[in-house]
C-alpha cells in the first residue's frame, strides 16, 4: 500500500509539473503580447477610428459599410488576413463561414460593420485562442485580423 501511494504521489506531482510547463514555456510570449497590446492602445487612444470595448477587444474602423449587418447566426463571406504581433502571417483567406463558429473576438467585432465594410481587429488572447493556441498560433497570442465583409446572409 505504501509503495502504491508513493507512485501515485510521484505521478500526481509529474502531472502538475507538466501542466504548468506550457505557461512557463510561453510566459515571455504572453508578457510580450500583453505589453504590446497595452502600448498599442495607448498609442492609438486619440485616433477617432480606433475603439476599445469593455471586453478588451480593439478595432480600427476602416469603412463601416452600407448594407446588411451580421448577427451571431449569420453566414458571412469575408476576405481576411491574420497575423501575430511580430507581423508573421498565419492565415489569408476569402471564405464563407458561420459567425457563431468563430472566436469571441470575431463574434464581438464583426457586427460592428455592415456588408461592404472593413475593419482591423486586435484580439487579446482571452478573446482568441487563449492559453491553447491553434496550429501556427502560439498560446497567449494577440491576433490581428484585417477583415472585409463581402456578404451577409442572415436567413440561412
Amino acid at each position: 500500500m505504501r509503495f502504491q501511494l508513493k507512485h501515485i504521489f510521484i505521478l500526481l506531482i509529474s502531472v502538475l509539473f507538466l501542466s504548468s510547463c506550457d505557461e512557463d514555456k510561453y510566459g515571455d510570449w504572453k508578457t510580450l503580447n500583453e505589453n504590446w497590446l497595452e502600448k498599442f492602445k495607448n498609442e492609438n487612444k486619440d485616433d477617432p477610428d480606433f475603439f476599445v470595448t469593455e471586453s478588451g477587444l480593439c478595432y480600427r474602423m476602416i469603412h463601416e459599410g452600407y448594407y446588411a449587418k451580421p448577427n451571431i447566426e449569420s453566414v458571412i463571406y469575408v476576405k481576411y488576413s491574420g497575423k501575430l504581433i511580430t507581423g508573421e502571417s498565419f492565415e489569408n483567406k476569402t471564405i464563407y463561414l458561420r459567425l457563431s463558429t468563430m472566436s469571441k473576438g470575431w463574434k464581438e467585432g464583426l457586427p460592428k460593420i455592415r456588408e461592404g465594410g472593413r475593419l482591423i481587429l486586435y484580439i487579446p488572447a482571452k478573446l482568441g485562442y487563449g492559453d491553447d493556441g491553434s496550429g501556427a498560433i502560439p498560446p497567449y497570442s494577440t491576433l490581428i485580423f484585417d477583415i472585409e465583409l463581402k456578404d451577409v446572409i442572415n436567413n440561412w
